[in-house]
């Protein structure tokens, strides 16, 4: 069984992942995907975190990137590919390996859309009203609402960059996903037991 969640940031997607790959004893990919992804680049970590379902213009910054805050990485050969192309290969690359050999839970980086061909996969999409997106991270991040909005709307706009440039898709298109939950009044706990509910009463396409 896969389960696969887009989210939204502040929507509890992660929270209620968890949950999920908790109960199905299933591996869970969120933020192991930036370690696994640098480990195989060759890149740092935090280097890996910083451009996680974004799109800056990372091409045109690469060689300033790289000459500045990684030195070490310039070899006679030339610069190593750590463009966001590759990140976002990689990334696909280790979803759809761990999918075909064991029970995954996995948080973003398009995996809805990736998997969406898997008759064992599960598409999930987690969305709740701006208002309490902006006071979870706000009891999250002890930030001000106005820091908060700043950071939702940064954060939709990376994702739907992100979607779009590397698969065509809007990934706030309801369609796309066989389950929609919005966390205004769910709690975690019951999103997560839907969740688990559609995943047993899931249909193999014919």
């Amino acid at each position: 069984m896969i389960v696969a969640f887009a989210r939204e940031l502040g929507a509890g997607g992660r929270e209620i992942g968890e949950r999920v790959a908790q109960a199905l004893h299933a591996e869970l990919l969120d933020n192991q995907i930036v370690d696994l992804v640098a480990a195989r680049l060759g890149a740092p970590a935090s280097y890996v975190q910083a451009h996680d379902e974004h799109v800056e213009g990372f091409v045109e910054r690469l060689f300033r990137v790289i000459t500045s805050a990684y030195p070490e990485a310039y070899a006679g050969e030339g610069l190593p590919d750590w463009s966001e192309e590759r990140l976002a290969e990689l990334t696909a690359s280790i979803i759809q390996e761990r999918a075909r050999t064991e029970s995954l839970v996995v948080i973003g980086r398009g995996a809805p859309i990736l998997l969406a061909d898997r008759d064992d996969s599960l598409r999930v999409l987690v969305v709740a009203s701006h208002d309490t997106r902006v006071r979870r991270l706000c009891g999250r991040l002890g930030c001000s609402p106005e820091d908060a909005a700043r950071q939702v709307r940064e954060s939709d706009q990376h994702r739907t960059a992100y979607m779009q440039q590397h698969y065509r898709a809007d990934w706030r298109n309801p369609a796309a996903y066989d389950l929609v939950l919005n966390t205004d009044r769910l709690s975690y706990d019951a999103a997560a037991a839907l969740v688990l509910e559609a995943a047993g009463k899931l249909k193999v396409r014919s």
